[in-house]
C-alpha cells in the first residue's frame, strides 16, 4: 500500500529537481498531522527515506533563491505539521539522533524540541552523510530515495564517495579520506570505523594503515555512480 508520506516526499524532490512550482506539495507538508506523520514513519528505513527527500528538496529549492550558500543550513523555512525546520535540524536532529553538529558526534543536544526527538531515528546509519553530501551534485544517481531500495540507493552513494575520494598509498601505509568523515567520526564507530569502512569498500585490508584526512577541497560532482 501506498505511503502518502514517502510519495508526497518523493514528488517534492521531483519537482525541486525539475525547477518547477512546489507550493501546493509543501502547503500538503505544512497542514499534515504530526500523529499521522509519526505513524506514517514507523521504521528507521520510512524515516530516513522521507527526511533524506525532505532535505535535498528544500536543499535545491533554497539554494536556488539564496546568494550565499552557506546560510541556507540555518535558515528555518521548511514547515512540517506546523512546525518549522531548518536543514541542520533534519540532518543533526532527526537523522543523526539529535547531535550537536560540531563535537564530531560525541555529543547529544538535550535542546532539541519535543517535535524533533519525537521524528528522530531509533540508529543513527553513517550512509546518510553520503546521501545528503551529494545535495549539491549536478547529478543524481536516481530520482528520489524510496524506502524498498533505500538501503541500496544509500550503499550505493557511500560506495561512490569512499572509491572517488579515497588514496591509498601502499609505500608509506597511509590511507587519505575525506574530512567530511572527520567531522562525524563517531557516527562511523570511530577511527577503527572509519577503517573498516575504507577496508571493506576497497576490498583491501588496511589494518597497518594510518588514517589521513585531507583538508583539501571537495566536490560531490566528481563522484563515480557507475561503480
Amino acid at each position: 500500500m501506498e505511503n502518502y508520506h514517502i510519495t508526497l516526499s518523493e514528488k517534492m524532490l521531483l519537482k525541486a529537481r525539475l525547477g518547477e512550482d512546489s507550493v501546493a506539495l509543501r502547503r500538503e507538508l505544512y497542514y499534515t498531522r504530526l500523529k499521522n506523520l509519526d505513524t506514517s514513519l514507523n521504521t528507521d528505513d520510512l524515516k530516513k527515506t522521507f527526511w533524506i527527500n525532505i532535505y535535498k528538496a528544500f536543499y535545491l529549492i533554497m539554494i536556488s533563491e539564496q546568494t550565499n550558500p552557506s546560510l541556507i543550513y540555518k535558515q528555518k523555512r521548511i514547515k512540517v505539521a506546523k512546525n518549522t525546520l531548518s536543514l541542520n535540524d533534519i540532518e543533526h536532529g532527526i537523522l543523526r539522533k539529535c547531535k550537536f553538529k560540531i563535537g564530531f558526534g560525541y555529543i547529544t543536544n538535550p535542546f532539541y524540541s519535543n517535535f524533533i526527538k519525537k521524528l528522530a531515528v531509533k540508529k543513527v546509519d553513517y550512509r546518510i552523510h553520503f546521501a545528503l553530501f551529494s545535495s549539491n551534485s549536478d547529478y543524481f544517481p536516481f530520482d528520489f530515495y524510496n524506502v524498498t531500495d533505500v538501503d541500496k540507493q544509500l550503499a550505493l552513494v557511500t560506495k561512490s564517495f569512499i572509491k572517488s575520494d579515497t588514496a591509498v598509498e601502499n609505500e608509506s601505509k597511509n590511507v587519505f579520506v575525506s574530512k567530511y568523515l572527520l567531522y562525524y567520526i563517531n557516527d562511523f564507530g570511530g577511527f577503527n570505523g572509519v577503517k573498516r569502512l575504507i577496508g571493506k569498500t576497497l576490498n583491501k585490508d588496511l589494518n597497518a594503515y594510518t588514517l589521513k584526512f585531507k583538508f583539501g577541497s571537495l566536490t560531490s560532482k566528481t563522484l563515480d555512480y557507475s561503480l
